[in-house]
């Protein structure tokens, strides 16, 4: 038996076969639809993490003449013992006869892979009643005598859950309930303790399979905040001019400085999200075409600015608790007024704090020029407001990624509140990535960005690394005897 564990996923059209094998492998170019059919040819697919293949999915078409198949095989009268050389009997029998008409071609195409050695994961959706037609189904996989378990797809719902969970605990060793728009990594751990009940030879390899995928999300988290702070060191920094050659060409020059700023910024933020997709392997949502959906604003709309930064009593407290002489003890959770009464050494007034939490991180100045001459001076962005909004952005695009499932091919959806991930910092790591961002305009140095990389990792929500227990009675699993 071939060391890799694979399994066929199999069942009726338009079931979820695709979205599961899609998710369980983290492969976005699985092809999805609402369009009964779309799979007409079977076809593995792979986990791989750091290039190693953990296991293999194969994703079928769906049944099309079950019954009329089953009635075939029983004319045949087999025994248990035959069952299996009949269905054998069956392919070699009928092979001619799907290439010419396509009569029994998606039952021959789904069966070759099970007949080659794979496992058989039989999908079924929850949301449907439970009829006896499907029985047929099941008989002809229950023939095949390889392991197999079911797995209850709840697409449109839970309301027959039950009823499924009664007939398929007739046919299969074990029934499961997966979801596979859910990214939970629990979930998907879950699944693969059940595949692993299938073959013991295959449960050494499923469960290294597990602690790779917990790696993964571990490094991913990781490698995502190394980025942000890369994004963060280099955005904040950065400054462009352009010689002012007359007055005359003032606004001219003015304008021109204006929009290679908002294009910097923007290409800036577009190629993090590039460096974000590729990370997570979401290549069908390409970055620069229209992987989010109309409530994300563009990054220079400060009207939504409340969405991904702090608010203006956090921004001042944290300001002054980080201007403050090194070494004191602020209890941010007293409120910004209360804060600015008090005599903080390096603190800032709360007026002047006012004004410089509105400064326009689009000012240009105008410098004069050793030689003589003026320029016009655009960056760096010394606006803290503007500093955690770009964090902001950056950590809510990358949530909504690690908790995109690749079974779900709709937009993004990016959109939630950067200070209460600030929350998840003590008080001092707080104050301490306050104080990295503000003198972020500076340049930082390479010590500076890994420790606002460190900081920015626990900002990373684990809601896709949560049990989404939900049912509880949905997701224990039925173990029988092997039918």
């Amino acid at each position: 038996m071939n060391a890799l564990p694979r399994f066929a996923i199999v069942g009726h059209p338009n079931k979820g076969k695709s979205s599961i094998v899609a998710a369980l492998t983290q492969q976005s170019q699985v092809a999805i639809s609402e369009l009964s059919g779309t799979t007409t040819q079977s076809q593995a697919f792979e986990l791989r993490i750091h290039g190693d293949a953990l296991y293999s999915l194969t994703d079928t078409p769906g049944f099309q003449r079950p019954r009329q198949m089953l009635e075939w095989l029983q004319q045949q009268n087999p025994n248990a013992a035959e069952r299996l050389a009949t269905i054998e009997h069956f392919i070699t029998t009928y092979t001619p006869v799907a290439a010419q008409s396509g009569r029994f071609k998606d039952e021959i195409e789904l069966l070759k892979p099970i007949l080659a050695g794979a496992n058989i994961i039989y999908v079924v959706d929850g949301s449907v009643p439970y009829s006896p037609e499907y029985e047929a189904e099941m008989t002809i996989l229950q023939w095949t005598g390889q392991p197999r378990m079911a797995l209850i797809n709840p697409i449109n719902g839970d309301n027959y859950i039950a009823d499924w969970r009664n007939a398929l605990g007739q046919f299969f060793s074990v029934v499961q309930v997966f979801n596979p728009m859910q990214t939970a990594m629990q979930e998907q751990l879950r699944i693969l303790q059940a595949f692993a009940l299938l073959n013991p030879l295959w449960q050494p390899a499923l469960q290294a399979a597990g602690k790779a995928i917990k790696n993964q999300k571990q490094q991913q988290k990781q490698q995502s905040a190394a980025l942000i702070a890369r994004y963060l060191a280099a955005i904040l920094a950065h400054q462009h001019s352009i010689p002012l050659i007359d007055k005359s060409l003032k606004s001219v020059t003015q304008n021109s400085l204006s929009q290679y700023y908002s294009h910097y910024l923007a290409s800036q933020e577009q190629q993090l999200q590039q460096d974000l997709h590729s990370l997570y392997a979401h290549h069908t949502l390409g970055a620069h075409k229209t992987p989010i959906d109309a409530n994300y604003p563009d990054l220079l709309d400060q009207s939504y600015w409340y969405l991904f930064g702090l608010s203006r009593t956090k921004l001042i407290a944290l300001s002054a608790s980080a201007g403050a002489a090194a070494g004191a003890l602020l209890d941010l959770g007293i409120g910004g007024a209360s804060l600015m009464a008090g005599s903080l050494l390096g603190g800032i007034s709360s007026a002047a704090a006012t004004t410089w939490l509105t400064e326009d991180p689009e000012k240009i100045r105008i410098k004069s020029l050793p030689i003589g001459g003026k320029q016009l001076q655009i960056g760096p962005i010394k606006n803290l407001q503007f500093a955690f909004v770009l964090m902001g952005r950056a950590l809510n695009y990358q949530h909504a990624l690690a908790t995109h499932s690749h079974a779900n091919r709709s937009a993004l959806h990016v959109n939630d509140n950067t200070e209460h991930r600030l929350n998840q910092l003590s008080k001092t790591q707080q104050l301490k990535l306050t104080q990295i961002l503000q003198k972020a305009h500076k340049g930082l140095a390479e010590a500076d960005i890994k420790q606002c990389q460190a900081l920015i990792v626990p900002l990373f929500s684990d809601a896709a690394d949560d049990t989404n227990e939900g049912d509880k009675s949905t997701n224990e699993a039925v173990n029988n005897p092997s039918p």
